[in-house]
């Protein structure tokens, strides 16, 4: 009976995600006073692959150039190249598929929150309820998996299912082929979803056989499965890439394994004291992880319920902190875990209201603290993303900024080789060729110096590398030129480029340059060759050093 009524509630469940994804999507929206249909410029450098591959170009970041990696997730961007090849502009259609792909995440996680509740003796209506309406306390989930276009909602929902899937393994009450298909689809999908997934997997489902060895021929082929998959994808990459990770991989991470676990550590502390709950809702799954190795000698299905949550709940906390974090808001590397974070103050407010209304008490004066205390969890949580929306903005307006600079571009001619830092919303509109000098979609620049010095995942240019290939144009489209006085003015942050702005070498090479068009203006520097060429060109005008200003110091 229990069984059947477990499978009859999947339905609601069904509902009740997509009611809770509704309203947290359009609380990710409204807060940050609307976000354009666009998606991140991380989002659009994948989109930019996905596009040239539709168009028969190849996996490159530039039309005739070298095969590179440049987007961390082989899954997401052979599902965006799908969607380009039915139409030049995907883009409501990617925002549709990412807001299924999150309603199905949450429901993993709510079916997840029904077994384990039944087998710890809670409510499980009021648990699924209590784990619903907590998520939205965290609006940055649904800004990431819905709005930014990243593989987020996509990493998330691969995580939660195979957590599902094996929750019904281990359970005793469940038949031993339950959850075996959706175990094999998730453990063949993790290794291309992210490069870490084939960790995700192989561990997740050994910590499942070590729970249940009797049911060991599934895991077993669960792993032949993510072991192959993770092979295929590998032996590609040698082939075509010439390398066996994404080119991400070697822009972003660096050999220097202390620096990285200084820098993750402070990510990890950052995200636990200063993401709203996240301190209390961390410390009752370590309290909960504690009480199932306490009690884990009795073989309860409860107990190994929790384990395997813990692990990827706490396991995906330690593994980012290791990797070293990333410096987007809202804890990005985290969101994909955040539907599982407050799973444990969902099951202790359904025992708790559950032991009250036993008490026979009255239910009004039961429900109205509980509502009142998730309201104002609520307001703290939205509060937050609120203050935070200025850095989720940016995201967009290097986007905005960087499509209608490759625009004008277009128009310029001859069209020049240009240098960027902001490597994705131009290269969806720039037909001429661009270097990526921060590395991400530049197999030499990303391996010239391992060691990674600067801003997070965004410090591996180098100047010998950028001196080996002189673009025509060094854009910093990015940032504003503004006249002050007489002075032309670039609001210049120089630090990823090591200083280039006022290097001597490059100040005796380039000159800066602004391009405007209307009521419009980029900065930038430019070789005196290509200048000759495009002399005359409307909006295209040189300037001395001398007469500049950088930053707020002389140009001089």
């Amino acid at each position: 009976m229990v069984r059947v009524t477990f499978q009859r509630l999947a339905g609601s469940d069904v509902l009740i995600s997509v009611l809770i994804c509704l309203i947290g999507a359009a609380v990710a929206w409204g807060l940050a006073s609307g976000l354009p249909l666009i998606g991140i410029d991380d989002a659009a450098i994948t989109r930019s692959y996905a596009d040239n591959i539709a168009r028969g170009l190849g996996y490159v970041y530039n039309a005739g150039g070298e095969h590179v990696e440049g987007s961390t997730t082989f899954l997401w961007v052979s599902i965006l190249t799908g969607l380009y090849a039915l139409t030049p502009t995907p883009e409501i259609a990617i925002l549709c598929l990412c807001f299924a792909i999150t309603v199905s995440a949450v429901y993993m996680m709510l079916r997840f929150v029904r077994l384990l509740a039944l087998r710890m003796g809670v409510d499980p209506s009021l648990a699924v309820g209590f784990a619903a309406v907590l998520l939205l306390i965290n609006p940055g989930y649904f800004f990431w998996s819905v709005w930014s276009m990243m593989e987020l909602a996509l990493w998330s929902l691969m995580l939660l299912a195979m957590l599902y899937a094996l929750a019904l393994r281990v359970d005793d009450e469940t038949p031993a082929a339950a959850g075996s298909w959706l175990m094999c689809v998730t453990a063949l999908l993790l290794p291309l979803t992210r490069p870490e997934g084939i960790a995700a997997a192989i561990g997740l489902l050994l910590l499942a056989l070590a729970l249940s060895p009797h049911r060991w021929r599934g895991y077993v082929a669960g792993i032949g499965l993510a072991v192959g998959s993770f092979v295929a994808v590998t032996a590609f990459r040698l082939i075509y890439f010439g390398q066996p990770f994404p080119n991400t991989f070697y822009a972003k991470v660096s050999t220097d394994r202390l620096h990285d676990l200084k820098d993750g550590v402070k990510y990890l502390a950052s995200f636990v004291l200063q993401s709203p709950f996240a301190e209390l809702f961390v410390a009752l799954w370590v309290g909960a992880v504690v009480w199932a190795l306490w009690g884990l000698r009795r073989a309860q299905s409860g107990q190994r319920l929790v384990l395997l949550g813990g692990a990827l709940m706490l396991g995906g906390l330690m593994v980012y902190a290791v990797l070293g974090g990333d410096h987007f808001a809202l804890w990005r590397f985290y969101q994909p875990i955040a539907p599982l974070l407050p799973v444990f103050a969902a099951l202790g407010l359904a025992w708790a209201v559950t032991q009250l209304l036993r008490g026979g008490g009255p239910k009004a004066l039961i429900r109205a603290p509980v509502v009142a205390a998730w309201l104002a969890a609520v307001a703290m949580g939205w509060l937050h993303y609120y203050q935070a929306r200025f850095d989720v903005i940016k995201e967009y307006t290097l986007v905005e900024t960087g499509l209608s600079f490759g625009e004008f571009l277009n128009t310029v001619s001859p069209r020049p080789s240009i240098g960027v830092g902001a490597a994705g919303g131009i290269a969806l509109t720039y037909d001429g060729y661009i270097y990526d000098l921060l590395g991400l979609n530049w197999t030499e620049m990303a391996h010239a110096n391992p060691i990674k010095v600067g801003m997070r995942n965004h410090a591996s240019f180098d100047k010998t590398v950028f001196w080996a290939h002189p673009p025509d144009v060094v854009s910093i489209f990015n940032k504003p030129c503004l006249a002050e006085g007489a002075d032309p003015f670039w609001a210049v942050d120089d630090t990823a480029f090591h200083g280039l702005a006022t290097d001597a070498d490059f100040r005796a090479r380039y000159q800066p340059v602004t391009f405007v068009q209307r009521d419009r203006c980029w900065p930038g520097y430019a070789t005196p060759d290509w200048l000759a060429q495009a002399e005359g060109q409307p909006g295209v005008a040189a300037y001395d050093w001398a007469d500049t200003v950088l930053g707020g110091i002389d140009g001089s």
